[in-house]
């Protein structure tokens, strides 16, 4: 622990840009722990915070805000998530770099999406380099202080390479919950999520039902209208609109859709078009 307290500051040209994605929320200190680790191995380095206010255990909606954020950061950042529900367990670490940038949690789905991308590198990490980084007795229940924390902080710093960190990886534990169901007609989903505003973000991709001709979107029992923004229907009007993040979300103009509609992850959402039509016999 003394060589890094008096960790040096990394070199030129090593990424200084770290982002952290948690369900720590803020009221406890574990954010703060996290961060000081990582500081005390790279002093200087410069932290954004995702966000911490993922749900409790929810894989899922980590990996959703991961997916949807990263490419908005410089080329060359770190990502750090951790909601790391078997922690303490058999899961493994999981590192992935791809398009110039670098991501590291727990193998439990919330980075098996980047692990997918074309292009990529996935490695697990090994025991050995955390035994040469002397992370070989951390709590139980912190993995986030006591050893990704480290980790990032050796990396950012320059003293470990992603090639260093263990062998490449052939196989992840995929995201959880069931993909979307396509046919000819139609395209069946759930809520993932529901963010501070009440809106309430399906896995239905736009570019499922994009090219066609919309006959219906339904959020659990609800038709909703398909709309282009919030800003065309009044206040207190339930709505279905394609969201900043590419997917589609039922909304209540400047109200809560999850309370006034019953909405929740887990909740179906379907959206339906015209079918094309059966070809004439003998065509």
């Amino acid at each position: 622990m003394s060589a890094a307290r008096d960790a040096k500051p990394p070199p030129q040209g090593v990424p200084r840009l770290v982002s952290l994605t948690t369900d720590f929320g803020l009221a406890d200190p574990f954010v703060g722990l996290v961060k000081a680790q990582i500081l005390r191995r790279c002093p200087g380095v410069l932290i954004v915070d995702l966000t911490h206010e993922i749900a409790a255990h929810d894989v899922e909606a980590a990996a959703f805000w991961l997916e949807r954020s990263w490419d908005y950061f410089p080329a060359g950042s770190l990502h750090l998530v951790v909601v790391d529900p078997g922690v303490g367990g058999s899961r493994g670490l999981l590192a992935v770099q791809v398009a110039e940038q670098l991501f590291l949690g727990p193998d439990n789905g919330a980075l098996a999406g980047l692990a997918a991308m074309s292009g990529g590198c996935v490695r697990k990490v090994s025991t050995e380099t955390l035994g040469c980084l002397g992370l070989t007795s951390p709590s139980a229940t912190f993995h986030g202080r006591d050893v990704l924390a480290p980790l990032v902080g050796e990396l950012a710093a320059g003293r470990l390479r992603f090639d260093a960190l263990g062998p490449v990886a052939d196989g992840w534990v995929r995201r959880p919950g069931p993909d979307p169901k396509a046919s000819h007609d139609r395209v069946l989903g759930r809520v993932i999520l529901v963010d501070r505003f009440g809106n309430c973000f399906s896995n239905i991709e736009a570019q499922s039902f994009i090219s066609h001709e919309v006959q219906l979107v339904r959020f659990g029992g609800h038709c909703l209208p398909l709309v282009r923004s919030y800003a065309e229907r009044p206040p207190g009007t339930d709505i279905a609109l394609i969201n900043a993040f590419g997917v589609l979300e039922a909304a209540r103009v400047q109200g809560r859709a999850a309370d006034a509609l019953g909405l929740g992850p887990g909740s179906p959402v379907e959206v339906s078009w015209q079918g094309e039509a059966p070809a004439a016999p003998g065509a």
